[in-house]
């Protein structure tokens, strides 16, 4: 099983689309699940759904906020449907699979949203980068958990036709909570400087979230950077 993909379900409302993911996932060899502030679980029907794979569900991690799901985690990938009218990097299936065997040994959280409203803008600026799979535009409504299945497949695919060989490229990246340390540090320069006020809080912060989660940094990059941030600020504050 690919032990470094967890895959992250955000406020489901319907407890079938849970256990029917925690079979899409077994099916392909995923075994990690993260559900955030579920509306129903545990619960009979997903176990029902869950043919087989109660294991998942049993393990399944639950948490009440976004940030919780997404403290170990180098990257973050989220599915919507809106990639193309968001400021945040985009990626075909295609280049998203060859990313995550690129990165195979690091925790990386496959993001999903509600199947009414798929995630909120906020959740989205947590992420990395997003993904769109395509859809007819007679009907674009994809079921919840079919969407994990296609993402599923698409990886244990690319394993499988590379005889699931482990790429020798694993870097130590930093983490998303170094990540969102490193952003607070940052914003609270920008007040220290007057740049960051009352008046453009909520717009800049939203762009300062977009251009640092375009970075990917190493560990040693992370310290190194918030060093100088944290050298930054304290001389400011004298």
């Amino acid at each position: 099983m690919s032990s470094n993909i967890n895959i992250v379900l955000v406020n489901t409302s319907h407890p079938g689309n849970i256990g029917s993911t925690a079979r899409a996932m077994k099916t392909m060899g995923l075994s990690n699940l993260t559900l955030v502030s579920p509306k129903e679980f545990p619960s009979d029907i997903a176990n029902a759904k869950a043919v087989g794979c109660i294991d998942i569900l049993e393990n399944a991690n639950v948490v009440e906020n976004f940030d919780d799901s997404l403290s170990r985690s180098s990257l973050v990938i989220g599915f919507s449907a809106r990639s193309r009218k968001s400021n945040i990097p985009s990626l075909t299936m295609d280049e998203l699979i060859s990313m995550l065997n690129d990165h195979t040994g690091d925790e990386i959280s496959i993001v999903f949203g509600n199947e009414q409203s798929g995630l909120s803008n906020e959740e989205l600026q947590r992420c990395n980068y997003i993904v769109s799979i395509p859809t007819d535009d007679a009907y674009t409504s994809l079921n919840l958990a079919s969407a994990v299945q296609i993402f599923s497949y698409e990886y244990f695919k690319s394993i499988d036709m590379k005889s699931k060989k482990k790429t020798t490229a694993n870097f130590d990246f930093a983490s998303h909570s170094t990540k969102k340390h490193i952003i607070q540090t940052f914003l609270n320069i920008m007040i220290e400087l007057d740049i960051l006020n009352n008046k453009n809080r909520k717009s800049l912060t939203q762009n300062i979230h977009i251009i640092f989660n375009k970075i990917i940094f190493t560990n040693n990059e992370a310290n190194l950077f918030l060093g100088v941030l944290n050298s930054t600020l304290k001389a400011l504050k004298k």
